[in-house]
Order: structure tokens, then sequence, then C-alpha cells
């Protein structure tokens, strides 16, 4: 009777609700772990959701330039080799030819001079990005005649440091002809970004991908009517990258 009785009516008193409270306490901590660990997984899985999409964006954007540009392929790198190839013979009285990378090709200068250079047996190669400046179509009949002559025009920008580099990394150019720029300097109180775009920021574009080719070629370039910086400035630059006076490449 006395142990029934005790388990009955317990000796202390609060007993049973002190270990009631102690258990309702124990599932609310459990509860409250669990749930934090589902919002932390949960966290997890959206930062690794977000990488990925972000991943996935990163590529897409890449093929989609890579697919949008107007240049490359082994079609493209075939054509530029043959357009590239020198027609005069080793022991010439006029020595080896020259491959020779021409910018601003469909320009009038730069056309004429594309033309006189295969014509002495020199591979050429042409870029020119046949903007708006004046009638396109203009620089399109030049393209063509160029192209009947058996030189290649690569539609393109020389900001363009990826197009540059593929250039010279499928041709070993032993010069460069520096023609591209934005003619007209009366226009640079309209517009002068579009001056330092292709006279400024183009030339240093440029140089770097020289720089930076193996061999590195030669250079020439001139300007009639645009001015591409102070000359102590361009020495300075070109002296900096090792293009000095007196060397091979100037």
């Amino acid at each position: 009777m006395r142990a029934l009785e005790d388990d009955l009516f317990p000796s202390t008193p609060g007993k049973v609700k002190i270990e009631r409270a102690g258990g309702t306490m124990n599932r609310q901590l459990h509860r409250c772990f669990a749930s934090t660990s589902t919002m932390f997984l949960w966290a997890l899985f959206l930062v690794a959701m977000t990488a990925s999409y972000l991943s996935f964006q990163s590529f897409v954007d890449t093929s989609s330039k890579y697919f949008a540009a107007s240049w490359g392929g082994l079609h493209w790198e075939r054509q530029i080799r043959a357009s590239a190839a020198p027609r005069r013979p080793p022991g010439s009285a006029a020595g080896a030819g020259m491959s020779v990378l021409v910018t601003g090709a469909s320009g009038f200068v730069g056309a004429h001079c594309s033309l006189a250079l295969r014509k002495r047996g020199d591979g050429v190669v042409g870029i020119d990005n046949f903007n708006a400046y004046y009638d396109p179509s203009l620089k399109k009949a030049r393209k063509a005649l160029l192209t009947s002559h058996g030189v290649f025009v690569v539609e393109g920008d020389i900001n363009d440091g990826r197009l540059l580099a593929k250039l010279f990394d499928v041709v070993p150019f032993t010069h460069v002809l520096h023609l591209a720029a934005q003619a007209g300097v009366r226009y640079a109180m309209e517009n002068p970004a579009s001056y330092v775009h292709s006279n400024v920021a183009g030339l240093v574009t440029l140089l770097e991908a020289c720089k930076n080719a193996d061999p590195q070629p030669a250079i020439v370039w001139a300007s009639s009517s645009s001015v591409y910086g102070l000359k102590k400035f361009v020495k300075w630059y070109l002296s900096y990258y090792g293009y000095t006076r007196g060397s091979k490449n100037l």
C-alpha cells in the first residue's frame, strides 16, 4: 500500500509538474535546433543555386560573344594565312617578302598601300571596322577590290585585343602598317570620345598586341589629319616597351 501511495501521491509537491516542464523545454529546444538546421540547409541550398546560376550566365554570355564574333574558325584562319603569305622569293633582288598587317586597310591610303605591298610580292592582311564616319559603301568597294587582288580584310576593331592577339597567333607578322584612325579633326569638337577611342586607345591596344607578339613586328604608322599624342610622349611610350630608335622594331 505504501508503494502504491507513493506512486499515486508523490511526497515532493510539484514533482510531476517540474518533470513535465523539463520535458516541454527539451522538446522546444529540439524543435528550435531542428528549425535552425533546416534554415541553414536551405540557406546553403540557395547559395549553391545562386552560384550555379551566375556561373551558367557567365558561360552563356561568353559563348554568345564567341559565336556572335564575325571572325574565327578554321576557314577564317586559312584565309588569313593565305593572304599573309609573301609571294616574293627569298633570293629576289628586292629581298625576302614581308608579312604586313595593315590597319585601316579599307580607307583611301590603306587600300592603296595594301595594293602596292601585294603588287610588290608581300603578304598583306587588312583590318578595318567599316564605321559610318563617311559612306561605308566606299570602304566595302575597296574591300572587294583588295579581295580581288588576294588581300583578305578582317572586319574588326583595333581596340579588340582578343582579335589582335588571334591575328598575331595565326600569322607571325613581320610588319604592322598602322593607318586606322578617326579622320577629320574638326569632328573632334562634336564627338571627342570617338577620337580617344580610335586614335589613342586603339594605338595603345595595338602597341600592346605587338609587344606581346612573338616575334615582335616592326611598326610603321602615319597620321595626316589626326594627332596620336605629343612626340615626347610617343617616344617615351615606345622606349618603355622596347621600341627604341635604331632597333629593328622601329
